[in-house]
């Protein structure tokens, strides 16, 4: 895969080394490991969300907070409390599964491959600042080696956006 278009927090080297890949709002590359697909469909991904949205990452941080699937670091950090708070207790489950034509059985399998991963790699396509912002959240509650590939520059995100 050839990643001179994206901006990038990783090199190549910790996309081949990653458990899961996630594409988000990018054509996925037919991968000989596990990967989902966020904002399409593919017929060899474990996972597929065909919608994607600015929420859409609060939904994944709201289940991941409720299923516990974060870092535990975070419970006695007084932003983290804030974020939980002001904004994953605002995010209706039920009505955002429905809005991005996904289940509760797909968005836990995500959350499960996530947990049950190592090393991820997030290839990111375009998508506007708020959104890049809630999945920057998102990515950083959870507990695990992430890398970054974006197609939009990384931004200088404040912890949680709060």
């Amino acid at each position: 895969m050839d990643l001179q278009n994206y901006y990038t927090n990783k090199d190549e080297e910790f996309l081949k080394e990653s458990d899961l890949v996630i594409f988000w709002a990018e054509l996925p590359v037919k991968l000989a490991k596990n990967y989902a697909v966020i904002g399409g469909n593919d017929e060899f991904s474990r996972v597929d969300i065909p919608k994607r949205s600015e929420k859409l990452p609060l939904l994944l941080a709201r289940l991941a907070y409720v299923f516990e699937i974060y870092n535990e670091k975070l419970k006695n950090d007084a932003d983290f409390e804030d974020f939980v708070e002001i904004v994953l207790k605002s995010v209706r489950v039920k009505q955002n599964i429905q809005k991005h034509t996904t289940t509760l059985e797909e968005i836990a399998g995500l959350l499960y491959l996530i947990d049950n991963a190592k090393k991820i790699s997030f290839i990111i396509g375009e998508i506007d600042e708020v959104e890049m912002e809630n999945l920057m959240s998102f990515v950083k509650m959870l507990d695990k080696e992430i890398g970054i590939f974006a197609k939009t520059p990384l931004i200088d995100v404040e912890f949680y956006g709060i």
